[in-house]
C-alpha cells in the first residue's frame, strides 16, 4: 500500500509540474482577446512606410536646422527600443493593468527614450512597484508591498536601435 501511495503522489506531482510549466513556462503563450488586439493591428507594409517616413522626416529636419548637429546632441532619437517579455509581463501583471502607455522622455545623455507604465481600464496610469525584490533577511521571500519611502517604478532602459535592430526586418530597410 505504501509503494502505491508513493507512486500516486509522484504521478500527481508530475502532473502538477507539467500544468505549472504549461501555464507559466517559457513556451507558454500570453492569453489574448483577439478582438481587442485587432484595434491596434496594422499591415506590415504600413509599418514599413511609417518607419521609412520617420527616418526621412528626421533627416529632413536635420538638414533644415541651422546647426545640423543640434538634433543629435540634444534629442538623440532611436529608431526603436526593445523591451523583453519580462519587462512587458511585469507591466501587465500589475494589479488592474489593462494596457501599457508609452511616453517619450529625454534622459541625462540627451537620448530620447520610451517610458512605459501600466494603465487601468479607465486609461489611468497605475503607480507602484513593478518588480518584487527579495527581503535581505529571508532569501527567497519577496516583499508583497513596497516599503515606505520607496519610489513607484516605470519601465525604461530599452535596448536602443540602431545598436540592437533586426537588420533583416522590413521596417529597418532604407
Amino acid at each position: 500500500m505504501k509503494r502505491s501511495q508513493t507512486v500516486l503522489y509522484l504521478i500527481i506531482l508530475l502532473l502538477l509540474i507539467l500544468l505549472i510549466y504549461r501555464e507559466f513556462g517559457r513556451g507558454g503563450s500570453i492569453p489574448v482577446d483577439k478582438e481587442k488586439a485587432k484595434e491596434h493591428v496594422i499591415a506590415m507594409t504600413d509599418a514599413t512606410a511609417y518607419t521609412k517616413a520617420f527616418r526621412a522626416g528626421k533627416a529632413e529636419l536635420e538638414r533644415r536646422l541651422q546647426d545640423s548637429t543640434y538634433l543629435a546632441r540634444n534629442f538623440n532619437l532611436p529608431a526603436a527600443e526593445l523591451f523583453n517579455r519580462h519587462a512587458i509581463g511585469a507591466l501587465l501583471n500589475k494589479k488592474g493593468a489593462e494596457g501599457i502607455r508609452i511616453y517619450l522622455g529625454l534622459n541625462e545623455k540627451k537620448e530620447v527614450v520610451f517610458v512605459l507604465l501600466p494603465v487601468d481600464a479607465k486609461g489611468k496610469d497605475i503607480s507602484g512597484k513593478l518588480v518584487a525584490y527579495e527581503t535581505p533577511w529571508i532569501p527567497g521571500v519577496q516583499r508583497a508591498m513596497a516599503q515606505e519611502g520607496e519610489d513607484p517604478e516605470a519601465m525604461e532602459r530599452g535596448h536602443r536601435c540602431p545598436y540592437t535592430c533586426d537588420a533583416e526586418s522590413p521596417v529597418t530597410q532604407p
